[in-house]
């Protein structure tokens, strides 16, 4: 009898840490390093970069990382000035202070990789009107870079409707600054009064 319960437990146990922690394994961070040369798509018409927009499209469990982007580089022109900065988990900003003729980057993602999910990203021209998108199918994390199959070229004039929502603060940023305003303001009266 005693030898049974023990194997329950152990089973038991067993069980509990992988439902527990199966999916802290499952999640993990991943990146791949990319870049557009300013070319147009199937054209020979090029457009000087001013800044590019990263999207993760519709894909449920993948998230930026980080700022979403490092390593910001350019095989032509510096990028000094140009920075990566993450707008909301889907989102990411690539902008600087000059057009650039080319941009290189590694995209930083978080969350459970799944076999495919889709990653667009726009690249916008000095007039600061999108000049082309791209949509990849990243596949096992890496980005498959065959045309056709591995990315199309998005309509600038008819764009999936992205969320470029800033991330809100949350509530608990907000009772922690009216407790302390509070607790100052509480201190500032006692102050007054021992006086």
């Amino acid at each position: 009898m005693k030898t049974n319960n023990k194997h329950k437990t152990m089973l038991l146990g067993a069980i509990g840490f992988i439902l527990l922690f199966a999916p802290l394994v499952a999640h993990a961070d991943f990146s791949f390093t990319i870049g557009d040369d300013g070319y147009y798509p199937n054209s020979s018409k090029h457009t000087k970069i001013s800044k590019v927009e990263l999207f993760i499209y519709d894909s449920p469990g993948v998230t930026f990382t980080g700022s979403g982007a490092t390593d910001l580089s350019s095989a032509t022109s510096g990028v000094s000035g140009w920075t990566a900065t993450l707008v909301n988990p889907t989102y990411a900003l690539l902008d600087g202070k000059k057009n650039l003729d080319d941009l290189y980057w590694t995209t930083l993602f978080s969350g459970t990789v799944p076999e495919t999910f889709r990653f667009d990203y726009l690249v916008y021209g000095p007039n600061d009107k999108v000049a082309f998108g791209i949509s990849m199918t990243i596949v096992n994390g890496v980005p498959s870079v065959t045309q056709g199959s591995g990315w199309v070229a998005l309509d600038p004039k008819n764009l999936p409707n992205y969320n470029r929502n800033p991330v809100p603060l949350p509530p608990s940023v907000w009772l922690l600054g009216t407790g302390l305003v509070g607790a100052l303001l509480f201190r500032k009266k006692m102050a007054k009064h021992s006086d």
